[in-house]
């Protein structure tokens, strides 16, 4: 069959909103997920085109791509926020090729399968981990339209007029047995802007070496992936990193796992094989303070990374109960500062407005993020996304909320929910204060022109520095 997968269109202006200096620093990387599912499709035998509207391609008009490629099927992936994009875009097709099956995948109908289905636009809907799902429901519906859906794991489909869910997939145990994902069906690397606190150099390639999380934070949804960690092994990492050098031209990785330190040792295998590469390569992850050590931190520098990226949340130990969080204020000053004895620059990711969040919270979490030696902190305002603990207590609660306005994180304009304990303008203020507290301090602002290394970060950092100071 010939299917076309596509990234819908993102727009800056839903996702930062009043904050709209924020768009220059926005995280714009390739859509992995359409990626493996382009590459397993090709490898079952299937034309496969992916169109992703989120990258600077300049993309013919929607018609156009239409006529030239003549889709049998057509895959759009949606998260919560992007759902009224791909909504649009779908209406949009039905009109160009009203015959064509629309499937829906991604985090949004995996944690909402049956809202997003009342929309009439989709047939089916594919819920949770795709690969294998994609390739036995594109065989079903050539070889058998969409009759005798019910035997496919892992969908929710119309059924006359209500829909039908079938039993899960089972998550995919084995992720060496997956193709690497089709880079070729993209646009190149130099098309993609990650925020320019994640990089020095670019095009910035992008690994997803595990699965599933084990931890149990109540803000975060882990509905495609679950709870349940899977690990590709070093060897396949290792031939996954030469290869987005040599064919892709990256010239940085970003390790882009919930926590690549998870299995330390496996961490340390792949930290003696770069070294053993001798690729020269600079590198930065996402982890976790529960997840890494001192020894580890050193063995990490020495094989090319400079930067890693922690889950810190909040500055209050009250707080990080609430959260789930299983760590202290006192565990992440300690890991913050194990990371800058071995010479690498930290980042921390703090969830703020949670329900809670009181004046005094906000207050211990932007002095710790000022006292602590964080080179960058992000600050994201709490939303409630389907999927989440905390969602789901707060619609047992009595809340309800609309997703199809402004509902992203970095939006400070639009508080889709503000805890009892908060003013709403007092809050907002807060967003913008501590932003601009955190950056523009002269201390801050000496300590980043000393730490840039390349004329691309230099770039990078003056276009951040430009965006905070116009919140």
């Amino acid at each position: 069959m010939r299917v076309m997968l596509i990234n819908p269109p993102f727009d800056p202006e839903e996702s930062v909103g009043e904050s709209s200096s924020v768009r220059f620093v926005l995280n714009i990387t390739p859509p992995l997920g359409l990626a493996y599912l382009g590459a397993v499709l090709e490898r079952a035998g299937h034309h496969v085109k992916i169109v992703d509207y989120t990258s600077r391609f300049p993309y013919a008009p929607l018609t156009e791509i239409i006529k030239d490629f003549e889709p049998d099927l057509i895959g759009l992936t949606s998260t919560t926020p992007s759902f009224e994009s791909a909504r649009r875009l779908s209406e949009e097709l039905r009109k160009i090729i009203p015959r064509t099956p629309l499937i829906l995948g991604g985090a949004h109908i995996t944690c909402a399968p049956e809202s997003a289905m009342e929309s009439g636009l989709f047939e089916v809907g594919v819920i949770g981990e795709g690969e294998e799902t994609v390739v036995e429901l594109t065989d079903h519906i050539r070889g058998h339209g969409f009759a005798g859906l019910d035997g496919v794991k892992g969908i929710i489909y119309r059924d006359g007029g209500g829909f039908r869910r079938t039993p899960p997939r089972p998550f995919i145990e084995d992720l060496d047995s997956l193709p690497f994902p089709a880079y070729h069906l993209l646009p190149s690397l130099t098309h993609y802007h990650p925020t320019p606190a994640s990089y020095r150099r670019l095009p910035v390639g992008i690994l997803m070496t595990s699965r599933g999380c084990p931890f149990k934070c109540t803000f975060c949804d882990r509905s495609i992936f679950g709870n349940t960690t899977r690990f590709q092994s070093p060897e396949r990492v290792l031939a996954e990193v030469e290869w987005m050098i040599r064919e892709l031209g990256a010239k940085e990785i970003r390790f882009f796992d919930d926590t690549f330190t998870l299995k330390r040792e496996r961490a340390a295998e792949i930290c003696a094989g770069l070294r053993e590469r001798n690729l020269n390569l600079p590198w930065t992850c996402l982890t976790a303070v529960k997840a890494i050590t001192p020894d580890l931190l050193k063995k990490m520098k020495s094989a090319g990374c400079w930067q890693v990226l922690y889950g810190l949340e909040s500055g209050d130990d009250r707080m990080l109960g609430l959260l789930g969080k299983g760590n202290t204020v006192k565990e992440n000053r300690d890991a913050v500062g194990w990371a800058k004895d071995a010479g690498l620059e930290v980042r921390g990711d703090f969830i703020v407005g949670t329900p809670g969040e009181t004046m005094e919270s906000l207050e211990k979490t932007l002095n710790f993020t000022l006292e602590s030696g964080l080179d960058y902190a992000h600050f994201n305002k709490f939303t409630p996304f389907p999927g989440t603990e905390l969602y789901k207590r707060l619609v047992a609660d009595g809340y309800s909320f609309d997703f199809s306005h402004g509902c992203s994180i970095l939006d400070h304009g639009a508080l889709l929910f503000i805890p009892r304990s908060l003013d709403r303008e007092e809050y907002r203020r807060w967003l913008d204060r501590a932003f601009k507290k955190f950056y523009l301090r002269p201390s801050h602002i000496g300590k980043r022109l000393l730490a840039i290394r390349t004329w691309t970060q230099f770039r990078g950092q003056v276009r951040g520095a430009f965006a905070i100071a116009g919140l």
